[in-house]
């Protein structure tokens, strides 16, 4: 495997996880569940899932909520020419809706996200997706109704 090529893997994973925010925040669910090989897996606060659930329970947990979540300082490492494995730093914030007067609930968190990439038909997808939090703070109006 050549260095450009290596170099160019590691741009599209970047490319991915970038859409897997943006797909999140502006609630494309066909695309998110699209990131993902059909086998994966993802484990969100000590519940592991399918692909379909997480984007289900995403879907569902989130509703009418606002998002913004971001990623930074990526340690992608390139295993063969089709696997390769990163950690990512991540926060977010979700905000839910409030009555008029309210103080809106929500949280703001930070993390890491780690994850396996597989390429599949030319095209790098997330195999293995594990969020750990390390810090997770209610907004004004306190955490969001479970």
């Amino acid at each position: 495997m050549t260095a450009y090529q290596t170099l160019s893997d590691i741009e599209e994973i970047k490319k991915l996880k970038a859409r897997y925010c943006r797909f999140v925040d502006t609630r494309n669910w066909p695309g998110l569940r699209g990131l993902f090989t059909d086998d994966a897996r993802s484990t969100l606060g000590g519940e592991d899932q399918s692909a379909d659930e997480f984007v289900s329970l995403a879907r569902e947990w989130l509703g009418e909520s606002t998002s913004v979540h971001s990623v930074c300082m990526p340690e992608i490492e390139i295993a063969d020419p089709g696997t390769a494995s990163g950690v990512w730093g991540m926060e977010d914030i979700v905000t839910f809706p409030s009555n008029p007067g309210e103080a809106p609930k929500g949280i703001h968190g930070w993390g890491h996200y780690q994850e396996e990439y597989r390429k599949v038909d030319n095209r790098w997808l997330i195999h293995r997706m594990a969020l750990h939090r390390l810090r997770l703070d209610p907004l004004e109006g306190g955490f969001p109704d479970a």
